[in-house]
């Protein structure tokens, strides 16, 4: 081992990887190495992207495959004697490092990844696991303690498994300590945050589930931060206080349209990765409000009409799991109903883009970064008459394995605006049309019949007489049609950076001439 010269470098020594020998450095940036006489196979491993490290006599890679737990009693602390793994009663020639860190795969998912260093003397091999160990301790942004709520109903009722086979492995072999709790009744979620007394010593909240559970997490974590933040929450002129913790989202449920909306797929082990590596991005939330109560939060759509009779009929049939959807949408598309009503909306001053842009968001969205600075001013407020057979408030984009692209692809996640779709009623060819292009093409919005527009509030109101749906908000019904809508800039913080990589291009669902404006 060679003591390191340069700033920033910790160690520098020789091991074999893979019987070849390498040139290892470890630098606060993190750990690389280069097979001699090799320089193009250099390999580089960012700190913040390490699960775990082990001990291993035989410098095995299949170690990662067994839970060790890397610290005894505090998750915080360096571990001085590492929990033995299973090759550790057998004697080889050397003593070997294994690690295990994450690796960008194809898309937007994330795999992890394990490489073993050999070296010939112990104490050369204790020491580089100190000091690696050392390091990733050392990342004030990566969660150490985490309460992780398990919706066990949701979905196709595998979200407890999911999360014991896929996720729970990781969590232990990157030292974060969890307290698992699953869910017994809805707005469970809600109560369990909304307990402050649960969150004192944790980093984080974590949903196994579907939007449904999410949903309750977020509503209770605003209330909490509106009670330390001596704010009333019912009020709808109040503007709500970000969240104090962050919230991962493990996909367990139907659709999972936040985590699809949020990493860019529904993969557990991608979601599991980001919360490890301590990923953060703060993502708006609309509140919805009713006779001076905050009735829910909104973090992927509210939608009237179709989508509303959808869930309401589908709760008939959960015995049928997210097959229930598609029955039910058969059956509300022969139905063919519309709804009359008025909305009056309230447009930003200043947009910092439009809902027909070509620029969709991403981990590095310019739109995000400016209203994180400066959130967008309330301009004018304009009202209008109709009928229609949807009525959408897209948050997000809405995109999730059903449909790729969302309902509004060029939906931001912190622009602090929501997308207002209106679909016209008069004929089931314009629901099928828009039900089509949404899920296949992503270019529903160039219909004649359908409208968007970028929006900070949203109040509705049913015709007095006529026929009434209920909403839709995130997966959960509000019967209540009347609704009133704000939507408060980058209010939520999540374990996410955004969507990395979209290969679809958008160019080909740019403007079509229509006005962006009402």
């Amino acid at each position: 081992m060679v003591a390191p010269s340069s700033a920033g470098m910790h160690m520098q020594g020789t091991f074999y990887i893979l019987k070849k020998r390498c040139k290892v450095t470890l630098t606060d940036n993190g750990l690389s190495w280069e097979p001699e006489g090799s320089p193009e196979c250099y390999q580089h491993v960012l700190v913040s992207e390490v699960v775990g490290c082990w001990l291993c006599p035989k410098a095995s890679t299949s170690c990662c495959l067994y839970a060790h737990p890397t610290a005894r009693g505090e998750a915080h602390a360096m571990p001085p004697h590492p929990a033995p793994c299973k090759h550790s009663q057998r004697r080889g020639a050397g003593f070997g490092l294994t690690l295990e860190f994450c690796r960008r795969g194809r898309r937007a998912h994330w795999k992890p990844r394990v490489v073993a260093l050999m070296h010939v003397a112990i104490e050369v091999v204790q020491a580089w696991h100190r000091a690696l160990w050392a390091l990733v301790q050392g990342l004030v942004h990566r969660p150490r303690r985490l309460l992780v709520v398990i919706n066990p109903v949701g979905g196709r009722k595998r979200a407890h498994l999911t999360y014991t086979r896929k996720v729970a492995p990781l969590f232990r072999r990157a030292a974060i300590t969890t307290t698992v709790i699953q869910t017994e009744y809805q707005g469970h979620g809600r109560d369990l945050v909304e307990s402050s007394g649960r969150l004192n010593d944790v980093d984080g909240v974590v949903a196994v589930g579907g939007d449904g559970l999410v949903n309750e997490l977020v509503m209770g974590l605003l209330l909490l931060a509106s009670k330390k933040a001596g704010l009333d929450p019912h009020n709808p002129e109040v503007a709500l206080p970000k969240t104090h913790l962050r919230l991962g989202i493990i996909p367990g449920g139907s659709t999972d349209a936040m985590c699809h909306g949020t990493h860019g797929t529904s993969d557990v082990v991608t979601a599991a990765l980001h919360i490890i590596m301590g990923d953060s991005r703060t993502v708006d939330v609309a509140a919805i409000h009713r006779h001076g109560q905050l009735q829910s939060v909104a973090t992927t759509m509210v939608s009237y009409g179709y989508f509303g009779d959808l869930l309401k009929t589908s709760e008939q049939w959960r015995k049928l799991g997210p097959t229930r959807y598609i029955v039910s949408g058969v059956l509300q598309f022969l139905r063919n109903r519309s709804y009359e009503g008025q909305l009056k909306v309230l447009t930003p001053a200043t947009p910092l883009s439009q809902p027909y842009d070509v620029n969709v968001c991403s981990h590095q969205c310019s739109v995000c970064d400016k209203a994180a600075k400066t959130p967008p001013t309330p301009g004018d407020w304009l009202q209008f008459n109709g009928r229609w057979s949807i009525v959408t408030s897209a948050v997000v984009t809405c995109a999730c394995r059903l449909s790729p692209h969302g309902m509004s692809p060029s939906a931001h996640l912190g622009d602090g605006c929501t997308d207002l779709i209106l679909v016209s009623g008069g004929s089931r060819y314009r629901i099928l049309s828009y039900l089509f292009r949404t899920a296949y093409t992503g270019n529903a919005l160039s219909l004649d019949h359908v409208n968007m527009h970028r929006v900070q509030e949203v109040h509705f109101t049913p015709k007095v007489s006529g026929p009434k749906s209920s909403w839709n908000c995130d997966g959960e019904q509000l019967t209540e049609p009347a609704l009133r809508l704000r939507v408060h800039c980058q209010r939520l913080q999540l374990f996410s950076r955004g969507i990395e990589i979209r290969t679809d291009d958008f160019s080909k669902h740019a403007s079509n001439g229509k006005s962006a404006s009402l």
